[in-house]
C-alpha cells in the first residue's frame, strides 16, 4: 500500500505562479525534468490563453532562463521552460523522497499537486521540508492505494499508459503497425505531447534497467 496525497503548495516563488496569476489562468504541468547535468526544466500547457500575452509574462520572469514554444495557439499552447535553479527547493525534496508526482496545475496562488508517497513518514518529511523553505503545504485529500505498476520503473501514470498503448497498437513493431496520430487519437492527446511522453518514458525505462546497471 502507498499513500496518494492531493495538496496545494502556496508561494509566489514557486515556478510559473506569477505567470498564472498575471494571466488569471490555470497552467497544466505535463512534465518536470531535474538532474545533475543541467538546470531544471518543465513542460506546461495552457488553454484559451493568447500566446503573445503568455510569452510576455514568461519574458518578465527572472527565474526563467529560456523557453521554447512546442505548440502556440489560442486553443492550446505548450511550452518547455528552463528554470534558473529551483527557487524553493520543493521539487528537489520530492525527488529525494522518491515520490511519484501524478499531476499538477499552477494557479496564481501556487501549485495544486497529486503525488504518491511510499508511506506516511515520507509525506511528513516532505511537509516539514516545505515549511523550512517558506512554502505553505496545504493538504486537500489523502487516501491509501495499491502500488502502481508504473512505480517499479519510475514512470508517471501518463507515460505508463502511453507506452503500453503504443506496444499494444504495434507502434514498436518493424515495420510499424500503428502511427503516432492514431495513437494520439486513442489517448485523446496531441501528437507532439504524445511523442514527448513516449521519449520521456523510454528514457526512464532505460535509466531504471540497462543504464542503471552500468
Amino acid at each position: 500500500m502507498s499513500l496518494v496525497c492531493e495538496f496545494e503548495l502556496l508561494s509566489p516563488e514557486i515556478p510559473l505562479t506569477r505567470v498564472a496569476g498575471g494571466l488569471d489562468a490555470v497552467l497544466h504541468v505535463d512534465d518536470v525534468m531535474s538532474g545533475t547535468r543541467g538546470p531544471p526544466a518543465l513542460v506546461f500547457s495552457a488553454t484559451g490563453v493568447d500566446p503573445d500575452r503568455l510569452e510576455e509574462r514568461l519574458d518578465a520572469q527572472e527565474s526563467i532562463q529560456e523557453y521554447v514554444a512546442l505548440e502556440s495557439a489560442f486553443v492550446e499552447s505548450r511550452y518547455r521552460v528552463t528554470l534558473d535553479g529551483d527557487p524553493t527547493g520543493v521539487y528537489a525534496h520530492l525527488v529525494d523522497l522518491r515520490t511519484h508526482p501524478i499531476g499538477a496545475v499552477v494557479t496564481g496562488r501556487g501549485w495544486k499537486v497529486s503525488a504518491r508517497f511510499a508511506d506516511r513518514s515520507d509525506l511528513d518529511a516532505f511537509r516539514n521540508a516545505c515549511g523550512e523553505t517558506g512554502v505553505e503545504f496545504r493538504p486537500l485529500r489523502l487516501f491509501e492505494t495499491e502500488a502502481d505498476p508504473a512505480d517499479d520503473y519510475g514512470l508517471t501514470t501518463p507515460q505508463h499508459e502511453a507506452l503500453l498503448a503504443a506496444y499494444r497498437m504495434g507502434y514498436f513493431e518493424v515495420p510499424r503497425d500503428g502511427d503516432l496520430s492514431d495513437l494520439a487519437d486513442e489517448l485523446d492527446t496531441t501528437t507532439s505531447a504524445l511523442s514527448e511522453r513516449l521519449r520521456r518514458g523510454q528514457r526512464r525505462l532505460l535509466e531504471r534497467t540497462i543504464a542503471g546497471s552500468t
